[in-house]
């Protein structure tokens, strides 16, 4: 299977001003995964919701962040995408 990162990826940027731990997380994940319809789907949360903790307007409940940590970290070991 081809390294979703090295394909086309389709997330939202993330806010210059907002950045915080939680968006650039979801952003990262949202690399690996390569789009946030993929995110979503694998979170299982609406995607306007995350393109809106991505962006930093609001902050994701605690065990969604945690499943993106999930996903950033498996990809890490994995040699996943570039950083």
């Amino acid at each position: 299977m081809p390294d979703p990162v090295s394909q086309r990826v389709d997330c939202p940027q993330l806010s210059k001003s907002r950045v915080t731990v939680y968006a650039r997380t979801l952003h990262r994940a949202c690399e690996v995964l390569g789009t946030l319809d993929a995110l979503s789907r694998q979170l299982n949360v609406p995607a306007p919701a995350l393109a809106r903790w991505i962006s930093g307007l609001e902050q994701p409940p605690l065990d969604v962040f945690l499943r993106a940590v999930d996903i950033v970290l498996l990809a890490s070991a994995r040699g996943g995408g570039t950083s």
